[in-house]
């Protein structure tokens, strides 16, 4: 989904008054999840709720980041913990100091969470003080706890600006042996959801046993069978990786 198509949604959604309490924003490029999530909190306190900005007061502060019903949560890198989300859950759970109705808090990233933390989190998605959304960014989804994600709207954008010259079809990388890339595509390969993993590799065995290719599909295959019943995807796909860059 391109940012403008979140955008527009956000706004239809703030205007029937059904706006997602939990939303999940992701994107591997990190200031660009910063910038989208400042978009997405100027349009919920948007005095007009306006899609651009009209500079009304409530734009104003979302942008000069002085509104004080924002909560910032993390810094994108470090882990966050259980006693992080305890203190987050007291602050939003009295009265703003602002004369806005709304409350956002955002954390920066969800994969930073520990498992207490999320844990900690749980019930607070579930039942949320009334006025109160939550803003979770992430650089890689699949690592956020899927009792999270389950109970957050999933905002994935694309990424507008492409990479020159970075073959990202896993079986052309392998057809014409590009070594020098496999790893880079590992690193965006990775970021994807489990079922997308698994088509794509499934996807570049068949074409791989269509052109009789030596030692790649039995890699792939077994990577496969161990990816659909494991959560260690990460550590699977680089061993995967590593074999193939040998092989070709």
């Amino acid at each position: 989904m391109k940012k403008n198509e979140v955008f527009k949604n956000v706004n239809e959604l703030i205007k029937e008054n059904n706006l997602y309490h939990s939303i999940i924003i992701s994107n591997d490029n990190q200031l660009q999840l910063e910038e989208i999530s400042l978009e997405v909190i100027r349009q919920i306190y948007c005095f007009n709720n306006s899609i651009e900005n009209d500079n009304c007061k409530w734009c104003l502060k979302v942008i000069n980041k002085n509104n004080l019903n924002t909560f910032f949560l993390g810094d994108g890198i470090s882990k966050i913990n259980k006693e992080d989300i305890k203190s987050l859950i007291i602050n939003f759970s009295s009265s703003g100091l602002e004369d806005n109705k709304n409350k956002v808090y955002v954390i920066a990233n969800g994969e930073n969470l520990s498992e207490s933390a999320s844990n900690a989190m749980l019930k607070f998605l579930e039942e949320p003080p009334k006025n109160t959304y939550a803003i979770i960014l992430t650089n890689d989804r699949n690592q956020i706890l899927s009792t999270i994600k389950s109970r957050c709207k999933l905002f994935s954008i694309e990424n507008e600006i492409k990479i020159d010259n970075f073959d990202l079809d896993l079986f052309n990388i392998i057809r014409n042996k590009k070594r020098e890339i496999v790893l880079e595509f590992l690193i965006q390969f990775k970021k994807r959801d489990k079922q997308e993993i698994i088509k794509t590799l499934s996807d570049t065995l068949q074409l791989c046993l269509e052109l009789n290719f030596k030692k790649i599909p039995e890699l792939i295959l077994d990577s496969l069978s161990e990816i659909k019943n494991s959560n260690y995807i990460s550590l699977i796909l680089e061993n995967l990786f590593i074999q193939i860059y040998e092989v070709i």
